[in-house]
């Protein structure tokens, strides 16, 4: 039987059936292109979406992500339009939340505010806790923002602000410690006060009215007991000791200690077997396993430089004391010691506001903090206190520096 020949016209119109039957089953998008992106011509943004469909963030990545930085205010409506559309990954969606915030787009904290209290991602709302740490130093909208996050239910967004909070934070970390069920999540933010209250934050009292350290179960804990208290100035003077784990007797440190605003200035090394204190307005340190007590020299409110071996502490410059009406300005030395020995040494000058009204003229060196900079940077600060930027982890000191 011969082969039935189908003409060339008749085949054109067959085919022409065959996708209009498409079309009409919904295969339209065989004849048309899709719809372009609502937030930017569909070649910028697929580039752009390109780049930053990244889960483990590489070298390559960020190489590509500095042509991104660099690019003008186009690119910042398509980074929003990415942010909000849901349809999209949420690695996406999470980088251009952070690249919005470092370009410091326009509008753009407003969005990462929105979407930290609003979007069903995790991975989205951690990175708007990221970006809103940018805004944080110059906001308080965006540092109140990361506080509410703190009672996030996700627990990788709790991770992450928990690396957002400054010392000033410490009762929303415990706060957070009285209700929090997640084992990785209770460690970080035990490890994270311990710190905080190293670099100044204020202790809680217990049942009895002693001021005392918090720490891991089992763990040594610094005491303090006020024998005599100004409640209205919120100055106390009283007795310091060192509580050991399974052990009923207590490791004595001084009787003379000064403590205002609830800031005891003692602290534990990491490993909790050295102790940094101030007594006597002198400064001392001792060591638990052996007893000793080294007596560094004059000097009040002690603090660690977090990520070292290293203490600051202040010292006040004889005869430099400035009326300024009713208040006074005080100048001190900056001084840096190490817990494991050694002379101390001087690192600068501040100078700190005392007013009669504030504590009933104590100086506000006695409840300053050591707090981060944007840059990861450490200062000691505090209302009434010169803003001292601290020497880093790895810088020399100056009698070794070449």
């Amino acid at each position: 039987m011969r082969p039935i020949r189908i003409p060339p016209l008749l085949r054109t119109a067959r085919g022409a059936l065959a996708l209009a039957g498409l079309a009409a089953l919904g295969g339209c998008a065989l004849l048309q292109p899709s719809a372009p992106p609502r937030y930017g011509n569909r070649l910028f943004v697929n580039q752009v979406v390109r780049i930053l469909d990244a889960e483990e963030q590489s070298p390559a990545y960020y190489r590509e992500r500095g042509r991104l930085e660099a690019m003008g205010p186009e690119l910042d409506a398509v980074l929003i339009g990415l942010v909000e559309d849901q349809s999209l990954d949420e690695n996406v969606r999470a980088n251009s939340a952070v690249l919005l915030a470092d370009r410091r787009a326009p509008g753009s904290m407003h969005l990462l505010r929105r979407t930290l209290a609003a979007s069903g991602s995790d991975v989205v709302r951690a990175a708007a806790v990221r970006g809103l740490q940018r805004f944080a130093p110059d906001s308080a909208a965006a540092r109140n923002a990361l506080r509410a996050a703190v009672g996030d239910p996700s627990s990788l967004v709790r991770l992450t602000v928990l690396g957002r909070l400054e010392v000033e934070d410490a009762p929303l970390i415990r706060a957070l410690l009285a209700r929090e069920d997640d084992a990785q999540v209770r460690t970080i933010a035990r490890q994270l006060l311990e710190l905080m209250e190293a670099r100044g934050a204020r202790l809680v009292r217990d049942a009895r009215g002693d001021l005392r350290t918090s720490g891991r179960e089992g763990a040594p804990q610094i005491v303090f007991h006020p024998a005599w208290r100004d409640s209205l100035g919120g100055v106390e003077v009283g007795a310091l000791w060192v509580e050991l784990p399974g052990n009923t007797s207590l490791v004595p440190l001084a009787q003379d200690v000064e403590v205002v605003d609830d800031v005891v200035p003692a602290f534990f090394d990491v490993e909790r077997s050295v102790v940094a204190f101030e007594a006597g307005r002198e400064i001392r340190i001792r060591e638990l396993r052996s007893g000793e007590t080294r007596t560094v020299g004059p000097g009040v409110a002690p603090r660690v430089i977090p990520f070292t071996n290293n203490i600051v502490y202040v010292r006040p410059i004889p005869d430099a004391v400035k009326p300024v009406g009713d208040d006074a300005t005080v100048s001190y030395h900056v001084m840096r010691v190490s817990l494991l020995g050694g002379a101390p040494e001087v690192i600068g000058q501040l100078e700190a506001r005392v007013r009669p009204t504030v504590h009933s003229g104590a100086s506000p060196v006695r409840w300053m903090v050591v707090g981060d900079t944007p840059d990861r940077g450490f200062v000691l600060r505090a209302p009434g206190v010169e803003t001292f930027v601290l020497p880093g982890p790895y810088e020399m000191p100056p009698g070794n520096r070449e």
